[in-house]
């Protein structure tokens, strides 16, 4: 006997092949409700994770400007600073160059 048969009531099918396509289906259709869910499930813990990830990269944002800020406050005032060194550095030289003329003058 053929699994699945033409009469005049119809297409019929063999009472095992029915039993083994609707226990088929019912699989595939377990199989796909498990896998759709097991997606959801990680979708949900991908965005919490994307999430975190944002928070973090806002607070390592603010930090980076506030170290940004902090270095550019420092290099200025060693520009300041290297200002003053040139300053007192010329104001040696000048003091040392008199110094060496007063010596190469003779004494009275």
């Amino acid at each position: 006997m053929a699994m699945i048969e033409n009469s005049d009531r119809g297409i019929t099918l063999n009472k095992s092949f029915a039993w083994t396509m609707a226990c088929g289906l019912v699989g595939a259709g377990l199989w796909v409700g498990l896998q759709v869910a097991t997606l959801r499930g990680e979708t949900a813990a991908l965005s919490q994770t994307i999430n975190g990830l944002r928070v973090d990269l806002t607070a390592s944002e603010a930090r980076q400007a506030a170290l940004t800020s902090r270095v550019r406050a420092n290099e200025t005032a060693l520009a300041r600073q290297d200002e003053r060194l040139s300053l007192i550095l010329s104001t040696l030289n000048k003091i040392d160059n008199r110094l060496e003329r007063m010596e190469r003058l003779p004494i009275r």
